[in-house]
């Protein structure tokens, strides 16, 4: 039997002190196994994204238990979370985060800095990952002369450079219009295919059926939890 990637246990988020109090997120439970293609589907303000920055060690729960690989977060070390950040996490996001001045081959390089990958080896794994999304005719161009799905796929292959155990990806399709973001989609599902664990967090109910699986958060709670094929 595989053991989950991902398992979290009443997992709660409260913003502010006793004097103002929000509930981002309340009693979450669920797990996610190694392979999955998970969308988390909800509306603007559900705590959808709060639960995704739980998950990516980009913040922390105030209730509740998470583990990623068989490990509470709260024993592993910060230098620890972020190396794993880094090497088993990649992140996407709406906004792209493409630094501007420098090539797409470049931003698609980040991530080996503080990786154990050998230097002399950097070019030829950016390239790999950029053929992976179908831009490696871009190699040299500047963000600014990318389109907005250009710009997205070139943010997909700087999340695969370590080969990451899973993919968060938050409104992937947001800044895109239907035609790149569905060719983004395609993405998502490819790299599924080939094992790649995804967890897509989405508003639209379009873009959630891409998804294995949807679960849906309103309020900060857990609502549904559905097998989609």
């Amino acid at each position: 039997m595989i053991a989950p990637l991902i398992q979290v246990k009443n997992l709660s988020k409260i913003y502010g002190d006793e004097s103002a109090k929000t509930k981002a997120l309340e009693d979450a439970s669920f797990s996610i196994d190694p392979g999955e293609f998970v969308a988390i589907m909800g509306p603007s303000g559900s705590g959808k994204s709060t639960l995704l920055h739980i998950l990516g060690f980009l913040d922390e729960q105030t209730h509740g238990s998470y583990v990623f690989n068989g490990k509470e977060r709260i024993g592993y070390s910060k230098e620890e979370m972020a190396r794993l950040r880094n090497e088993k996490m990649g992140f996407v996001f709406q906004s792209f985060n493409l630094l501007p001045r420098i090539t797409v081959l470049d931003n698609i390089k980040l991530p080996l800095i503080y990786s154990d990958v050998p230097e002399h080896d950097w070019n030829k794994k950016a390239k790999q990952a950029l053929e992976k999304v179908g831009l490696s005719h871009r190699l040299f161009f500047q963000p600014s002369q990318l389109s907005g799905g250009e710009k997205q796929r070139a943010a997909i292959a700087r999340a695969l450079i370590n080969e990451p155990e899973v993919i968060f990806a938050d409104e992937p399709t947001g800044n895109l219009d239907s035609k790149s973001g569905g060719v983004v989609m395609n993405i998502f599902e490819s790299l599924n295919r080939e094992g790649h664990t995804i967890i897509l967090i989405t508003h639209d109910k379009d873009i959630a059926e891409h998804a294995r699986r949807i679960i849906g958060i309103k309020d900060g709670r857990i609502e549904s939890d559905r097998k989609n094929r």
